[in-house]
């Protein structure tokens, strides 16, 4: 039997262009973690899993759920295209070998592509397709008893939000898990940085900034006859219709890491800070290169928030904290205290920075295992991760629709439960 490998620390779309040309060989080294190894000792059973979207985030994310637990078999593949489907299922016979176990019938095609795969047999599925199939996906996902792993954002409108939101309130009553690939919650110096602040160390937070200023995202070119319904869908990320635009699409991590500081205080305004710039020159699709809104909070903590993505980018990112007696530098994982030594979370090991997109798997899948559910104050959950992500992507719509001039009440947006 083929093991992957646990080493890589690739970020999902690196792990897939890298295992497009490098050796089988590279994908299969031994390395099972002990808690993999302990469930097949105790007779874990056979999981199967399916993915919906077989991009990089997708083949990526089911290479990662290899990794974490052996009992895994990847048996259905689902996409609009039937060369997703061909290139995916080309990678992970080469990095599963064995463990890869969809024939040709359930390597599915097409606009019912999901559906098929949904109902076809499996215990876990991937929701990796374009962020506005993803409501409709968990809500068919739940109804057939699967459990669900969920990309990031979680909807685009909010419409999307409340099917979201009614989906994890049937998965929870039903005992699935679905967990969310908000992989800041799984990074080491992140989590030491986010408990330092939490704890005190820069007193009471005043204001939160939140700023990328970087490059364009992927873009797939199309021969002329390519028709516009087949450029919107192969290039999704840059149409709104699809994605819900960079600051949503992008910027929904740095919104969970400000929302994680805040806990249960809520936005009371957002307002769009100058005008949004229009699509880069150059480049199809129709996202605003840039995005600036400000958010105001019951507490009194105000959160800037941006991100433009550009053929020429400029300040990189900066993610900072000011509280009444220090300030943090989120993304740099340090802490300024006055009249103290200023503290350094420790850094990632060369090689290491993508571990964290493993151990949310990881996590997802011991929680499948354990029988456990996630806990918080509340009580046993197992949709905690997906309610996270629910409450950062609600963040992020009300900025989306303030930058276009529009205006919605975070009451009502995500509901009570999607507090975590």
């Amino acid at each position: 039997m083929s093991t992957p490998s646990r080493a890589s620390a690739l970020s999902r779309r690196s792990l897939i262009a890298g295992a497009c040309v490098l050796p089988a060989a590279s994908l299969v080294l031994a390395g099972l973690s002990e808690r993999s190894l302990a469930a097949v000792g105790a007779g874990g059973r056979t999981l199967r899993v399916g993915v919906i979207g077989c991009g990089g985030r997708g083949t990526g994310a089911v290479i990662q759920a290899a990794i974490a637990d052996p009992a895994v078999r990847v048996v259905a593949l689902a996409d609009l295209f039937e060369d997703q489907v061909a290139s995916s299922a080309s990678v992970l016979e080469r990095a599963l070998g064995d463990r890869f176990q969809a024939p040709p019938e359930q390597r599915y095609v097409g606009p019912g592509a999901a559906l098929d795969l949904i109902g076809g047999g499996i215990d876990v599925v991937i929701l990796a397709g374009p962020p506005s199939t993803r409501p409709a996906h968990l809500e068919a996902a739940v109804a057939a008893g699967l459990h669900v792993w969920c990309e990031t954002p979680a909807a685009i409108d909010p419409a999307g939000l409340s099917r979201f939101a009614a989906g994890l309130d049937a998965a929870e009553a039903n005992g699935l898990v679905v967990a969310s690939g908000l992989c800041s919650r799984f990074s080491s110096p992140t989590v030491s940085t986010m408990e330092r602040v939490l704890d005190g160390a820069v007193g009471t937070i005043r204001s939160i900034s939140l700023h990328h200023d970087g490059g364009l995202p992927w873009w797939k070119p199309l021969p002329a006859t390519a028709s516009a319904a087949e450029q919107l869908e192969r290039n999704w990320i840059s149409y709104a219709s699809r994605s819900g635009g960079s600051f949503l699409e992008h910027h929904v991590h740095a919104l969970d890491r400000a929302l994680w500081l805040l806990g249960n205080d809520e936005p009371v305004a957002v307002e769009r800070v100058g005008q949004s710039e229009a699509p880069a020159a150059g480049h199809g699709g129709d996202v605003p290169e840039a995005v600036r809104v400000r958010y105001r909070f019951a507490s009194g903590v105000v959160l800037d928030a941006s991100c433009r993505r550009s053929a020429k980018p400029g300040t990189g990112t900066a993610e900072t904290v000011i509280g009444s007696r220090g300030r943090a530098d989120l993304l740099g994982g340090a802490v300024e205290e006055a009249g103290k030594t200023p503290w350094q979370a420790d850094r990632c090991s060369p090689g290491d920075a993508g571990t964290m997109y493993q151990a949310g798997i990881d996590a997802f899948l011991g929680t499948i295992r354990s029988g456990l559910a996630d806990r918080d104050e509340n009580g046993t959950r197992t949709t905690l991760s997906g309610r996270r992500l629910l409450r950062a992507t609600g963040l992020a719509v009300m900025g989306r629709m303030a930058a276009e001039g529009r205006s919605i009440a975070w009451k009502g947006l995500v509901t009570p439960s999607a507090r975590a």
